[in-house]
C-alpha cells in the first residue's frame, strides 16, 4: 500500500480546502461501504495484535474505498485509525498529521462526535509528550462538544484521559474520580478492553499512593478481563504492573515470576522497548534474589537487544 500514501496526502489537502458541498445527499453504494468496513475490521484485528504494518495496509485500503465514494464519515474514521496506528508504533509526527486531517473534515461537517473523537486523539499525543496543560484543554474542549450526547463511550475515553493527567500531576482524588466515571460508562456498555484499561489505571493511582493491596485488586481485575478478551498487549502490561507492585511490597519472588511472564508475551508481540524494560527488571530482581547466573543471562540478552 505504500504507493497510495502520497496520493492520500494530496486528497486530504483537497478535503481541507474544498470538500464536497455541505449537506449534499451523497449516494453511497452499500457494497463499497461494506468493503471499507471489512478492511477496517481487519486492520483493527492486526492493530490489536500489535502488527502495525499490516494494520496500516488495511486501514489505507479502507480509506481508499471511502474516498472513492466520497463517504466523509468513513474518511474521518480511516484517518483516525491510521493516526492511532502510527501513534502506537511510535511515529508521533505521522499520527499528528492524520489526526489533524480528521479533525478538519469533522469540523467542516459540524459533526460534534467525530470532532470530539479527533480532538481526543490529538490530546493523547500531547499527553504522551507530557504537555499536560494543553492536553487538558483539548480534552475539556472535546467533552464540551458531546455534553448533550449523554454517557457515551467517547465520554468515558475522555474522562479516562483527564484522569491520567490528574494522576501525572499527583492529584489522586480527581484522578480516581474521573477514571471511575469512565469505568462506570464502560461497564454499562460492556466495553471490556476499555474496562480493563480503567482498572489498570486505577491500580496505578492506588500504587502511587502506596495502597498496594487495593492496587493489586484493580490490576487483578484488569488481568482477568484482558485474558477474557485475549488482549495480549493488555495482558503483558497487567503482568508487568503486578511485578512492579510486588517489587514495591518487597515480595521479590512474586515480582520475578510476573516479570518473566510479562517478558515472554512482549517478546511474542515483537515489542523490543517493552522487552528491554522488562529484562532490566528481571536482571535487578534476580540480583536481589541472589540469582546471579540468571541475572547475567537477563543482562546479556538485554544488551544484545540494545546494540
Amino acid at each position: 500500500m505504500k504507493f497510495f500514501f502520497p496520493f492520500i496526502l494530496l486528497i486530504s489537502i483537497i478535503f481541507s480546502s474544498c470538500s464536497s458541498v455541505k449537506g449534499a445527499d451523497t449516494e453511497l453504494t452499500n457494497e463499497k461501504k461494506n468493503r471499507a468496513a471489512e478492511q477496517a475490521i481487519l486492520g483493527t484485528k492486526f492493530f490489536s495484535d500489535s502488527d502495525y504494518e499490516k494494520a496500516l495496509d488495511f486501514f489505507y485500503l479502507a480509506l481508499k474505498i471511502n474516498v472513492s465514494i466520497d463517504y466523509e464519515e468513513g474518511i474521518i474514521n480511516s484517518y483516525n485509525s491510521i493516526g492511532k496506528t502510527y501513534f502506537a508504533s511510535g511515529d508521533i509526527d505521522s499520527a499528528r498529521i492524520y489526526f489533524k486531517k480528521s479533525k478538519d473534515i469533522a469540523e467542516f461537517l459540524q459533526n460534534s462526535i467525530l470532532t470530539s473523537q479527533s480532538l481526543n486523539n490529538l490530546g493523547e499525543l500531547l499527553l504522551a509528550e507530557q504537555n499536560y496543560q494543553e492536553a487538558m484543554n483539548i480534552f475539556k474542549e472535546a467533552q464540551v462538544l458531546i455534553d448533550n450526547e449523554g454517557k457515551i463511550p467517547l465520554s468515558a475515553l475522555i474522562f479516562h484521559n483527564i484522569g491520567i493527567i490528574y494522576k501525572r500531576n499527583e492529584d489522586f482524588e480527581n484522578a480516581e474520580l474521573y477514571v471511575k466515571k469512565a469505568l462506570g460508562i464502560n461497564i454499562k456498555h460492556n466495553l471490556y478492553k476499555e474496562t480493563a484499561s480503567n482498572n489498570y489505571t486505577l491500580s496505578s493511582i492506588y500504587s502511587r499512593q502506596k495502597d498496594y493491596i487495593t492496587a493489586l485488586e484493580y490490576i487483578e481485575e484488569a488481568l482477568i478481563i484482558d485474558k477474557k478478551v485475549e488482549n495480549s498487549t493488555g495482558i503483558a502490561k497487567d503482568l508487568y504492573a503486578h511485578g512492579l507492585i510486588y517489587e514495591y511490597m518487597k515480595s521479590y519472588n512474586d515480582a520475578y515470576i510476573y516479570f518473566k511472564k510479562s517478558v515472554l508475551i512482549y517478546e511474542t508481540l515483537s515489542l523490543p522497548e517493552e522487552v528491554i524494560k522488562t529484562l532490566k527488571k528481571l536482571e535487578e530482581t534476580a540480583i536481589i534474589l541472589n540469582m546471579l547466573t540468571e541475572a547475567e543471562i537477563w543482562k546479556t540478552t538485554r544488551e544484545g537487544l540494545e546494540n
